[in-house]
């Protein structure tokens, strides 16, 4: 368990740079950055930051390594495509489910033949979809008809996975497997589903998600939240500016914490409106919205490790690469999870700025 001290000496870096990033974020998120030529393509600080990842990669805890690899799916560099091709041999299948995806999204040709071989031969259903995903991105139709049947599995995470791959994939044709499916009976796989619709442009699973942004409940508020990222903006932005607001703001609804928070109602309750805050955030900049950046700078400084990284990763979609080094006092944060954010934060503005 951390000191209070070491928290306020990581307090005290950050002093320093704060009215800088305020400025940073600001420009960033409302004008979309700089223009391409203008900005580094890599730095000192990005080779920390991916170098850390790239460590990380091979923690003990494969919630640690699928994290650091879904972090590094965005990099151009090539170290990054040789930590998700190790990921693909992985001995945990959440692990070598997230590399696949990951494959899929970079498009990653060299990796083919792999995948190509655990489509059909790993013992793990969550990796065969993400293989068939990972596939029909490099072109290859011959396995997404089995998706119908993945979607029949008697395992919600097959089930939520292949719904997760078809939104992403966003072939409009494929709403018809997924309305099929809509009255899933396990609850997140309904969500699952409804995202992936509402991904696609359905209106209908559109109203869905923002429905539950201002659901009562706090994990539900927060995956909506997380899928308004992804929906036009004219659909999203009121919900996420609703989401913005702090304790007592009109309209605004109160969470309901899990049973057995732990810290009193109203401590339990601040830090579940601080994370849905930074949630909202971090959504608004995907959506080059920069309404969020204020609160996401504030946080920095946040005694729980936790929401400093989700302050880190709400910045990492609002600074530009000139602006990145700025998140280096959180590289070296006491917390190797806001450690990793910063890493993940810091790969991610220098993928944006390499895709301009």
């Amino acid at each position: 368990m951390k000191t209070q001290p070491q928290v306020s000496r990581g307090m005290q870096r950050t002093v320093s740079w704060v009215s800088v990033l305020t400025m940073a974020a600001g420009l960033a998120a409302c004008s979309g950055g700089t223009p391409k030529d203008q900005e580094p393509l890599s730095s000192p600080t990005f080779e920390r930051a991916l170098v850390f990842l790239q460590t990380q990669a091979h923690s003990t805890d494969p919630v640690v390594r699928a994290n650091c690899i879904e972090a590094l799916q965005a990099s151009h560099d090539p170290r990054a495509l040789e930590t998700i091709e190790e990921g693909l041999h992985d001995k945990d299948g959440g692990v070598r489910f997230v590399a696949a995806m990951a494959a899929g999204e970079r498009k990653a040709q060299s990796l083919r033949p792999v995948l190509n071989t655990l489509v059909t031969t790993d013992s793990d259903p969550n990796v065969r979809v993400g293989c068939i995903f990972a596939l029909r991105r490099l072109g290859d139709k011959a396995h997404w008809g089995e998706l119908g049947a993945a979607m029949e599995s008697p395992n919600p995470d097959v089930r939520a996975n292949t719904a997760l791959a078809v939104g992403i994939f966003g072939d409009a044709a494929d709403q018809v497997l997924l309305q099929h499916y809509r009255d899933d009976p396990v609850a997140r796989v309904r969500m699952a589903i409804a995202t992936a619709l509402a991904r696609m442009g359905n209106a209908d699973a559109q109203q869905v998600i923002v429905s539950e942004s201002v659901n009562k409940f706090a994990e539900d508020q927060y995956n909506a939240m997380e899928a308004c990222a992804y929906l036009p903006p004219e659909v999203a932005i009121n919900p996420l500016l609703l989401g913005l607001q702090g304790p007592g703001a009109s309209g605004g609804g109160t969470a309901t914490a899990p049973a057995g928070a732990a810290g009193g109602a109203s401590g339990a309750s601040a830090e579940l409106i601080t994370r849905r805050q930074l949630i909202a955030a971090r959504s608004l900049a995907k959506l080059r919205n920069g309404s969020g950046s204020k609160i996401a700078l504030e946080n920095l400084n946040n005694p729980d490790p936790s929401l400093r990284a989700l302050a880190a990763l709400a910045l990492g979609e609002m600074l530009t690469s000139r602006q990145a080094p700025g998140l280096e006092p959180l590289l070296a944060d006491p917390d190797d999870g806001v450690k990793r954010a910063a890493a993940a934060a810091v790969v991610n503005i220098y993928a944006r700025a390499g895709n301009k």
